[in-house]
């Protein structure tokens, strides 16, 4: 059984999956209507790495429901949450490429200039399901000695 706290921590990061989730959603729709009503080649410039934003937001979510399934059900120290952590950085970092080539690309300026940001998050998470990993092996090698 759960404790408290643990189920407090997990309501709080399903919460704050689903804000982010909505708010983005909520922001694509703003910026579609509000591009709508521009009747310019600028728009599909812009809509395009808002919509990469939105499809990054959807799978990590996703990876970060299957982490908070598996802490749910007490399984913590598992290679499969290292492995999401680790897809978690990689799609990150993939963002980060994604929008450090779209700034030489688009004819308008986005937000390519976080690029550098999602780069090293994404490294960030990748080196955390390293270490997570290394953590289970000497988990693994320390429930095998007597």
């Amino acid at each position: 059984m759960l404790k408290k706290n643990e189920k407090f921590l997990i309501a709080v990061l399903l919460g704050f999956c689903a804000y982010v989730f909505m708010s983005s959603t909520f922001h694509n729709i703003t910026l579609a209507y509000e591009l709508g009503k521009d009747d310019t080649d600028t728009f599909i410039w812009q809509m395009i790495p808002e919509s990469v934003s939105m499809l990054l937001i959807v799978f990590c979510a996703a990876l970060i429901f299957k982490i908070v399934y598996n802490l749910k059900h007490k399984r913590v120290f598992i290679y499969e949450n290292a492995r999401l952590v680790q897809f978690i950085g990689l799609a990150v970092m993939a963002y980060g490429t994604f929008l450090g080539v779209w700034k030489f690309v688009s004819p308008v300026e986005t937000v390519a200039f976080m690029h550098n940001m999602f780069l090293l998050l994404g490294a960030f998470f990748v080196l955390i399901g390293s270490v997570f990993k290394a953590g289970i092996r000497m988990k693994e090698e320390q429930d095998l000695t007597i």
